[in-house]
């Protein structure tokens, strides 16, 4: 049976290999969720030093006969956004690399109702042979890791856990138990309803091509909405596809920081539902591209050039006409306050509209 000395210089010559391991098994999880279209929050890894190894193999309740029982030198993390990603990422582990199911554990299901914390998965795995076939992974071979995989509010409370130095409620005074047990409780519950509110996220936005065109008054106008309606309005597309042809560049899909910027716009407007936003649209319709061409004249008569401009641009150009038809104050102020446009912003509009009028 090897002596802890023996792991220990058996460790410092193979460290190279066990640094290498942490890097390419962290490069390859975030390849295998990416290909798998699965956003986590962080994949963190870190390899074990000498002396925390020295610390942990000379440690009286352990005994290890090699260096390769030591399951844990190099460590990984995923952190999730949500807690069906755990068990969805799991899988893909388990399929990809041989998971040692003896000493892996799911500390979800091991913690007792009335036990203190929060937990999350711990897989120990290995490469399989597929990999360790090739020769970038061969020195790989029988050399297992761990897995952490946890929702970023798990990682939070073992963040929080660590820090204060409580690590089972026979640990904690008395006086702070029933705390720390309603706190752990109320992060499971938030896990629970982020997932929820996801899944109902999903729905709606799956739901909102038939809801804007059966029954464009009730579908208020909100980040999604005017996402979906920008992007499946018939009028809108060919609207923007002369704005190409006025601007001379391509159309990019939209950024919702922009459709943000321009949700905020038509609130201050009054614009306040989907059919509330065709109207605008209907009445803006015949004004759009030639307000568009002489806006974007410069005072010499040169025009502006563009390398691109994001679909749903018009909303921005229907405000303007909306304005102008309007000509209340009221609405100019609004607009002014909520937008990044300084107070010139009215009179160019109204100048603008002024020459269409007349051209």
């Amino acid at each position: 049976m090897k002596d802890s000395d023996e792991i220990i210089k058996e460790y410092s010559k193979d460290k190279a290999v066990y640094d290498s391991l942490e890097k390419v098994t962290n490069g390859l999880i975030s390849t295998l969720l990416s290909n798998d279209s699965i956003d986590v929050h962080s994949i963190t890894s870190r390899c074990k030093t000498v002396s925390s190894l020295r610390g942990k193999v000379n440690r009286p309740d352990k005994s290890y006969s090699s260096l390769k029982d030591i399951t844990d030198i190099v460590g990984l993390r995923v952190t999730t956004y949500f807690s069906d990603h755990v068990d969805i990422i799991s899988q893909i582990i388990e399929n990809e690399f041989v998971v040692d199911r003896e000493n892996s554990i799911d500390k979800r299901k091991a913690i007792e109702p009335d036990r203190f914390g929060y937990m999350s998965l711990h897989l120990v795995a290995e490469h399989a042979d597929t990999r360790t076939n090739l020769p970038e992974y061969k020195k790989f071979k029988g050399i297992k890791f761990e897995i952490q995989i946890r929702t970023i509010l798990q990682h939070a409370w073992a963040e929080i856990e660590h820090d204060i130095g409580y690590k089972s409620s026979s640990q904690v005074p008395v006086s702070l138990r029933r705390r720390f047990s309603r706190l752990s409780g109320l992060l499971e519950l938030a896990d629970e309803e982020f997932f929820g509110i996801r899944n109902e996220i999903s729905a709606y936005k799956n739901e909102l091509v038939d809801s804007i065109k059966s029954n464009p008054l009730s579908v208020n106008l909100d980040l999604d909405s005017i996402e979906s309606f920008v992007s499946n309005n018939e009028l809108v597309n060919e609207l923007e596809n002369e704005f190409s042809k006025v601007f001379n560049c391509p159309l990019t899909d939209s950024s919702r920081n922009m459709l943000s910027r321009f949700l905020n716009h038509m609130n201050s407007l009054d614009i306040n539902t989907i059919h509330d936003l065709s109207d605008a649209y209907l009445q803006s319709q015949q004004y759009l591209v030639p307000f568009l061409e002489i806006w974007l004249m410069d005072p010499d008569g040169s025009k502006a050039k563009f390398p691109s401009v994001e679909r749903g641009i018009s909303l921005l150009y229907v405000c303007y006409i909306t304005l102008a038809l309007r000509d209340d104050e009221k609405y100019f102020q609004k607009f002014i306050e909520n937008s990044k446009f300084g107070a010139n912003i009215e009179s160019k509009i109204k100048s603008t509209f002024s020459r269409l009028s007349v051209e």
